[in-house]
C-alpha cells in the first residue's frame, strides 16, 4: 500500500498524527498570572511606601518589619 503514496506524502501524514504544537496557554492561566503579578507588585509597593506611627513617629513599614518592631 505505500507504493501507492509518494514517501514525501507519508512523512508528512506520520507527522500530523503527532500532532500541532501549540505554544500559548489557556486564557485562564494568562489571567491567573496577571492577577499574581498585579497582587504582587501592589505588596512590593506597599512595603516600601507605608508608613506605620509608633511612639518615635512614623517610620517606613519595610524599616519598623525588619527591626522586628522595636520599641513596642
Amino acid at each position: 500500500m505505500s507504493d501507492l503514496f509518494r514517501k514525501e506524502a507519508l512523512e508528512n501524514r506520520s507527522r500530523a498524527l503527532y500532532g500541532e504544537v501549540a505554544l500559548r496557554g489557556p486564557l485562564t492561566t494568562w489571567i491567573l498570572t496577571a492577577l499574581i503579578l498585579v497582587f504582587t507588585v501592589i505588596g512590593i509597593g506597599l512595603l516600601l511606601g507605608l508608613k506605620v506611627q509608633t511612639a518615635d513617629g512614623p517610620v517606613r513599614l519595610m524599616t519598623w518589619l525588619l527591626n522586628g518592631a522595636k520599641g513596642e
